[in-house]
């Protein structure tokens, strides 16, 4: 049912069933109830996209996306952009429109930050690096009344916040349990984080703590070593390390990042046997030591699927006032050298 049968059936207007559906002045608050409980009886619900058809030639909707910069032809943050490009080529007659700004790190993304208030954007999607320029952002942002989806990272901010990620604890503790599942607990167990000159990245440490959990949730008793290596230097290989690797027993390796594919080389020049490596993305190194069987395990955090979300969810909060995605717990995927051939 349309306009025209809500007016008939409240006995007004259309002109006034015009002016409730869009919460304009003019309406007296008895006539405006009438037309609602005309409009719940009915399941009445507004074609927001024949508006948008409508209006997307004079009123376009505008993004600005701030992700890091992609730095070769197989970075992490091409993936989460080719899905916003996804998104945003289905949306485009709709009127949607995007804006990219990338950043190398914290000083040029507030620069770019501040550029982007000083235009008329409609949502922001960007990734929650750095803590105080990300609370500088949503503050500003919250001021403007302008939405904010985060990617990639959940991190507690001063003030509410969606995200759109892969739970990055939940993730550690399906690691825990898939190099247990090879080794059980003969053996030790490595935990490999990659630090960046601002230390350890937020969902690094979400990881590693999954991970331990995992065994104190099972009651198990394992060693489990941390082993920190700064991205800016080669991964070399310590005297203790050498203690470690030297045993017989299984080694169960758990990298939380995406550097897995710098441990198959490492191990093979120390002739290191006996072990199991987990590790996240789907890059090309990590994919073809997965294949060669040199990894058992990837786990894939769905970037592109995340960027293509954000905008969706965005899009529906800015036409219809649906607000149920803009939060997502992105499903831990895992992949196998079985299943990475269909990536």
């Amino acid at each position: 049912m349309g306009i025209k049968k809500i007016a008939e059936l409240a006995n007004v207007s259309i002109g006034t069933v015009d002016r409730v559906l869009h919460n304009r002045k003019g309406v007296s608050k008895e006539t405006e109830r009438r037309v609602r409980k005309v409009i719940e009886e009915i399941g009445y619900t507004k074609n927001t996209t024949a508006s948008r058809l409508k209006l997307a030639s004079v009123k376009k909707i505008k993004f600005a996306v701030l992700i890091p910069e992609a730095k070769n032809k197989w970075n992490y943050w091409k993936l989460p952009k080719k899905g916003i490009e996804q998104a945003v080529q289905e949306l485009k007659e709709l009127g949607v429109a995007v804006d990219n700004y990338l950043f190398l790190d914290s000083s040029s993304f507030n620069n770019l930050t501040k550029q982007i208030f000083l235009k008329n954007y409609d949502a922001i999607v960007t990734v929650p690096f750095f803590k105080k320029e990300s609370n500088l952002l949503l503050e500003r942002a919250k001021r403007k009344k302008i939405p904010v989806v985060f990617l990639d990272t959940e991190v507690e901010l001063e003030g509410p916040a969606c995200f759109i990620r892969q739970n990055s604890h939940k993730a550690g503790r399906v690691a825990g349990r898939l190099l247990h599942g090879l080794m059980g607990v003969k053996g030790d167990y490595f935990v490999v984080n990659m630090l960046n000159d601002r230390g350890i990245h937020a969902n690094n440490i979400q990881r590693e703590q999954g991970f331990k959990e995992f065994f104190k949730t099972i009651n198990e008793k394992v060693t489990i070593h941390t082993i920190n290596y700064s991205l800016n230097d080669e991964f070399k290989v310590t005297p203790e390390m050498e203690d470690w690797f030297g045993k017989d027993t299984p080694k169960g390796m758990f990298v939380t990042n995406s550097k897995s594919h710098l441990l198959p080389k490492i191990l093979e020049q120390y002739q290191v046997k006996n072990t199991f490596i987990v590790g996240f993305d789907l890059n090309k190194q990590n994919l073809e030591y997965l294949k060669e069987g040199k990894i058992n395990f990837l786990i894939n955090q769905q970037p592109k699927y995340q960027g293509y979300a954000a905008i969706k969810s965005l899009f529906n909060f800015i036409t219809k006032q649906d607000k149920s995605e803009l939060n997502l717990d992105i499903p831990v995927e895992i992949i196998v050298k079985e299943n990475s051939t269909t990536l």
